[in-house]
């Protein structure tokens, strides 16, 4: 596959299953045997039904979830994108150092995603974001 349609892979997970909060279409953007970097897990995610079940209770605490993508590199089976949230909670949110009460709090985030793709779907995910900008955005820490 070239650099543009692994683009587009990529495009296509972020608005059809995290904006409109899609699970079912998981398997048709990642491989069944796909391995997910997240910082919120201290191990990496194996297989789509892992991922599914960690991804459903992300997009289960939220209202709304916004992505942009601001920029994406992509060499043979590899993309990159620097992109931000922006999301609503609907309930407290664990963080990795607690549960915070932040219910009808929106929030913004930026991240690093880094992709793998393997016979037309994503293979591996590796996700960097800023947790420290979201716990002084939603008021969990006070840095004043």
């Amino acid at each position: 596959m070239s650099v543009e349609e692994n683009k587009e892979i990529v495009r296509g997970y972020f608005a059809e299953v995290v904006d409109k909060f899609n699970i079912d279409l998981l398997g048709e953007y990642y491989t069944d045997d796909c391995i997910i970097h997240r910082p919120e897990v201290p191990e990496p995610i194996i297989g789509i039904e892992d991922f599914k079940a960690g991804l459903t209770r992300v997009i289960d605490s939220y209202s709304s979830i916004k992505t942009t993508i601001y920029e994406m590199f992509g060499s043979d089976d590899r993309i990159s994108c620097r992109l931000s949230h922006l999301a609503v909670h609907r309930d407290n949110w664990k963080s990795r150092i607690g549960y915070h009460e932040v219910a009808g709090k929106t929030v913004g985030w930026s991240a690093i995603a880094n992709f793998r793709i393997e016979d037309g779907k994503i293979a591996e995910e590796w996700v960097c974001r800023d947790e420290l900008g979201m716990l002084i955005e939603l008021g969990v820490l006070d840095v004043e």
